[in-house]
């Protein structure tokens, strides 16, 4: 089975977190030994993490259910000065979502209005949170470059406080796996 790659640092070196009291076994003292898992102890909640960094320690991948379900909207911008800020938003509405994307400087190009069904926007926000959005940072910033890329993503809720993350000229370690969920609305973030 591939090993998660850790949010914070990129390591694929990360073991499953098993939790309550385990079948010891043979097999299972191996895996420990080897790395590929780790006992979380015997208290269960519905918010533990799933796994574990190896090398930087960090526990990640809680479990995302609630979260989905109490998504309303999701923002997502991303550009600089010259070509300007291409955006993509996406708002949940009673019988699925309606996303809007809006180019950058392009002249030839258009906003884009799309209705999605429900199932469409269960499945993108359900890849929305296998990049691991809610263990980002919420700051990447390259002091060393003044101009150049910047992004914003924001994610609200039904009930709570906005994600709301951030970058210029830096990005997390699931930057590609994001841009890919994106595309699957059928708008291309450059």
């Amino acid at each position: 089975m591939a090993r998660r790659i850790c949010p914070q640092c990129g390591s694929s070196e990360t073991a499953k977190i098993l939790y309550g009291m385990p079948a010891w076994s043979p097999e299972l003292d191996e895996q420990i030994n080897k790395g590929g898992i780790e006992l979380g102890g015997c208290c269960i909640t519905r918010c533990d993490p799933v796994y574990r960094c190896n090398k930087c320690k960090k526990d990640f991948g809680a479990p995302t259910a609630d979260l989905e379900t109490d998504t309303t909207s999701f923002y997502f911008s991303l550009g600089g000065y010259f070509d300007g800020y291409q955006s993509v938003t996406v708002t949940k509405i009673d019988n699925g979502a309606v996303m809007i994307y809006t180019p950058g400087h392009a002249p030839e190009s258009e906003t884009i209005e799309k209705q999605l069904s429900a199932d469409e926007w269960l499945s993108f926000i359900h890849s929305l949170y296998r990049c691991y959005i809610t263990d980002w940072k919420k700051r990447y910033v390259d002091p060393h470059v003044l101009d150049g890329t910047q992004w914003e993503l924001i994610v609200s809720f039904l009930n709570g406080k906005p994600l709301k993350i951030h970058g210029s000229n830096r990005y997390p370690i699931h930057w590609t796996k994001l841009l890919k969920t994106i595309k699957i609305l059928g708008v291309s973030m450059r």
